[in-house]
């Protein structure tokens, strides 16, 4: 059953319970991680709250409490001193040598000094890297495990301006060359017509013009209210964006569908069956 720990500002008994718990247990020589733990279920507080909590008792009482140097433990965590890290040479060297793990003689000498794990760990390296001459056998070099980061995140987008010429964007984004083709016979097929009918560029209105001949030529004449859609759309998006979908929509997977639910209806309203 989970049970919601307490929350709020600490009572006076509390802080009573707290440094007297915390002094009693420096004089017996025991590990400070171990008394919060046991002030933790005690009050029914949880971990990293008791211990924020300790930190600023000792601030504002410091009077209070007991010092390792008085108490004669010794539970500093400083600088580290010479017999330590003689220990800790020693013991890995004989863990080492008789095959076991590193990390069962980190366990070793967390008991015999004043240390947490991470602490030892991180002065195991330490003192390979300053003193490797009195290891027997070198502790392995610490794992450093490089992010694989996704292939989205390390490609960097090519940003093109929306006036570029079609065929840089369409080379930019690899367009499907056989698109690119049919693209460029249809605007080569709209610029014969408009020649022929005795059109200018100017009155044509460049490419807005040449896309609605193409649309025409591919799709059939589109009605008032289908050409006044795509020129909406050739305004917000330009006329080159406009083309590239335009041709290139035989690639996208979702077009085949639309053409299928198209050719049910039509086939449904000239009743064949």
């Amino acid at each position: 059953m989970f049970f919601e720990t307490k929350k709020g500002k600490y009572s006076e008994e509390e802080n009573e319970i707290i440094i007297n718990a915390i002094n009693q247990g420096i004089q017996e020589g025991r590990k400070e991680r171990d008394i919060l733990k046991e002030l933790s279920d005690k009050l029914n507080r949880g971990y990293a709250g008791v211990m924020s909590h300790v930190r600023k008792l000792r601030s504002e009482f410091p009077h209070r409490f007991i010092s390792s140097e008085d108490s004669g433990a010794s539970s500093r965590q400083g600088a580290w001193e010479e017999w330590e890290e003689e220990l800790v040479i020693s013991t890995v060297n004989r863990y080492l040598k008789e095959g076991k793990s590193l990390s069962a003689a980190i366990s070793e000498l967390e008991n015999k000094l004043p240390r947490t794990q991470g602490a030892i760990y991180q002065r195991i390296y330490t003192l390979r890297r300053k003193k490797p001459e009195k290891f027997e056998v070198l502790p392995e070099s610490r794992p450093r495990k490089r992010r694989k980061l996704p292939e989205w995140h390390t490609r960097h987008p090519v940003i093109r301006s929306l006036d570029a010429p079609i065929e840089e964007v369409a080379g930019a984004m690899d367009w499907n060359r056989t698109a690119m083709n049919q693209l460029a016979v249809a605007v080569e097929h709209s610029r014969t017509m408009m020649h022929e009918q005795g059109m200018t560029t100017n009155q044509a209105n460049s490419e807005e013009e040449l896309l609605l001949k193409a649309f025409e030529e591919r799709y059939g004449r589109p009605n008032p209210t289908i050409r006044e859609k795509l020129l909406s759309l050739m305004r917000t998006y330009g006329p080159t964006h406009v083309s590239i979908a335009m041709f290139t929509l035989s690639q996208d997977k979702g077009f085949p569908g639309v053409v299928a639910d198209y050719l049910e209806k039509k086939l449904e309203r000239k009743n064949f069956v």
